[in-house]
């Protein structure tokens, strides 16, 4: 059975209207919204630990840009929840908060979302060089490439953005129905077009290629960390303190990396897929006759990008001394006093 849409298209009832509306309420508003909450905090303080730790170090650059996608990424979550807040697009405004939501948070959303993508398929990599060549690694990876390495992905993924922004804008428009100008997403003749060049570059296989990637390096990154587990078993007894020391130091950075890299893989899984299944079903899209369910998946997607973005401070707190340090000293401290 269908229904009709406003627009006169059909949406098949898969997932009723009231259905829709209470899993996003509880999904977006209630759960998506409160965790938000705490992963704009927790991602200031990351931001905070690493600017004090200093610049020196290749890792702290690539974690410091990772910091500020995520941070990015959950305020406009927190602006998609209160743009589906019934309390807020119910209430007398000058803009419909539901009309400008998709430019104004769910692009931007994906935008940092796929930035934070990037960096931690980054940051997996250089472990692995750390393994495979850890002698020239240093050379390889230095602090300054490093900062043109996660500029870059800033730069490239806004890049890919701007087709997006070419066939979408905002313009305050003359509503007849409030007698009143308010703000409302315009779009061009070529919108179909170029919205599908950003589907396919962002959306596919910029996703595909980066998931994909992550999880080669974290296979590469968990089989050297087993075998250099046994070979340091193996030679304890014969090894040199120091250069153990050396050596338990980097296996922590990998151990480290190597969840956050898990966290990664387990949480963009749903939204990676269902991209590549909107490719194969050209109905399962916002306009399309599966509105409801495919708002319904996105809602579940937007939860699982909310707690990788949120989690990382209990990642470092947990296995990064050096990170544990300053956040004592710099927050525990001053409690105190």
């Amino acid at each position: 059975m269908t229904t009709p849409s406003p627009s006169g298209s059909y949406y098949a009832n898969i997932v009723s209207d009231e259905q829709l509306y209470a899993i996003k309420m509880v999904n977006v508003v209630v759960i998506s919204g409160l965790l938000s909450l705490f992963g704009v905090a927790s991602n200031i303080i990351n931001i905070v630990v690493f600017a004090k730790q200093g610049f020196q170090d290749s890792m702290n650059i690539s974690l410091m840009g990772l910091a500020v996608s995520d941070l990015c990424s959950l305020l406009t979550m927190i602006w998609i929840s209160i743009c589906e807040n019934p309390l807020f697009y119910r209430s007398e405004l000058n803009f419909d908060p539901k009309d400008i939501l998709y430019l104004t948070g769910a692009m931007p959303h994906v935008l940092f979302v796929k930035i934070a993508t990037f960096i931690t398929a980054f940051i997996t990599f250089e472990r692995c060089l750390c393994i495979a060549v850890p002698l020239k690694v240093k050379t390889i990876i230095t602090p300054g490439r490093t900062k043109t390495i996660i500029i870059s992905i800033y730069i490239a993924m806004s890049v890919l953005m701007i087709p997006f922004c070419l066939g979408n804008r905002l313009e305050w428009v003359f509503e007849f129905t409030v007698n009143a100008t308010v703000l409302k997403t315009t779009f061009t003749a070529e919108r179909e077009m170029l919205e599908a060049i950003t589907f396919l570059a962002l959306g596919v296989f910029a996703t595909t290629f980066s998931f994909v990637f992550v999880i080669c390096c974290t296979i590469v990154l968990i089989v050297k960390l087993n075998s250099k587990t046994k070979w340091r078993q193996a030679t304890a007894a014969k090894s040199d303190r120091a250069a153990e020391g050396v050596g338990v130091k980097d296996q922590k950075v990998v151990k480290m990396v190597t969840l956050i890299a898990v966290i990664f893989i387990v949480c963009s899984l749903p939204p990676t897929l269902l991209f590549l299944y909107m490719v194969i079903d050209i109905d399962f899209r916002i306009n399309g006759v599966y509105r409801n369910l495919y708002l319904v998946v996105w809602s579940s997607s937007y939860l699982t990008e909310t707690i990788n973005s949120s989690v990382n401070i209990f990642v470092y707190l947990k296995m990064s001394s050096k990170y544990r340090a300053v956040f004592m000293k710099t927050f525990w401290t001053h409690r105190k006093k």
